[in-house]
């Protein structure tokens, strides 16, 4: 989703974004008002919740037109959301990231005809700003060749790629990587609705082809998405639709009997992209069991259990 953050609410954000991403005050309030991040040649203004109208008044009028004029609206839009942003038309402000971190969940469950799952989300503060500021990072990447964004799924996948992007330099490891992977998956298996940010499709060939060590090379976001733009292979709508149905049938309310002949062309790939997913939160044994009942047992891209 597109959202941001104060520096008082997250000083450790702050902290472990400076090495990636530069941020800076201005005399105009003081930092735990606001803070300004840099997305390539522009820079995007982040704010918590609790404070977003003296953090709005940092903005230019030009800019501050954009947007909606009552706070209430802005409440409407972040709804129950953890955070926000919304992408501006400047030469300078590329966006404005709103935070309220305290409604980012610690779990990611999901309650299906085998039982209830749970999987604990580390660091969601952290991920949640940095695939707020993937969505600004994303345009940016994208206007260099020419080209827009074209739907709000893109959105949501480009965004996931600059946070696989963002963990291997701050974390110097992809088990967040991992986490974000399953997290969009659970979220899907548990709600159809989901299957807009599902960017497992994405994530699983980013991770197939990437070690640590190769992201790092990579010192800016746009360098690695030239790179990555020209291999990546993507699934047209109606495959993706295919997929929804599938998982909606799969894991929908009251779905308990194996469905052998439902879709069973998207079977063998769906499989692959859930098969960590469930080795992670059912265990090996049982998960290899489930998928081979589905008739979806396979080999994954990549394996992590």
């Amino acid at each position: 989703m597109i959202s941001s953050l104060a520096v008082a609410a997250v000083s450790v954000i702050v902290n472990a974004t400076v090495s990636v991403v530069a941020v800076a005050t201005t005399p105009l309030a003081t930092p735990s008002e606001f803070l300004w991040a840099e997305i390539g040649p522009k820079k995007a203004l982040v704010c918590k919740l609790q404070q977003l109208e003296p953090c709005l008044n940092n903005l230019p009028a030009s800019v501050r037109s954009q947007l909606p004029s009552a706070s209430y609206q802005f409440h409407a839009l972040l709804a129950q959301r953890g955070a926000m942003v919304l992408p501006l038309h400047d030469a300078s402000i590329a966006g404005l990231v709103i935070t309220d971190f305290a409604k980012i969940p610690k779990y990611q469950t999901i309650n299906w005809g085998v039982g209830y799952f749970s999987l604990a989300l580390d660091k969601q503060a952290e991920l949640t700003y940095w695939h707020e500021l993937g969505h600004l990072y994303a345009i940016d990447a994208l206007s260099r060749q020419d080209k827009t964004i074209a739907n709000p799924y893109q959105h949501e996948w480009l965004a996931d790629v600059y946070l696989v992007w963002r963990i291997a330099h701050e974390t110097n490891s992809l088990d967040l990587a991992w986490q974000q992977y399953h997290r969009r998956n659970l979220a899907a298996m548990a709600d159809s609705e989901f299957m807009s940010h599902w960017s497992v499709p994405v994530l699983a060939q980013i991770l197939a082809t990437y070690s640590v060590a190769q992201l790092q090379q990579f010192s800016d976001f746009n360098e690695f998405w030239q790179d990555f733009s020209g291999k990546l292979v993507l699934h047209d709508n109606d495959t993706l639709d295919e997929f929804s149905s599938l998982m909606q049938r799969t894991f929908g309310a009251g779905t308990v009997q194996p469905l052998p002949g439902y879709m069973y062309w998207r079977k063998p790939k769906l499989g692959q992209y859930l098969k960590p997913t469930l080795v992670r939160i059912m265990g090996l044994s049982a998960a290899q069991s489930w998928l081979a009942e589905q008739q979806m047992a396979g080999e994954t891209e990549v394996e992590h259990y």
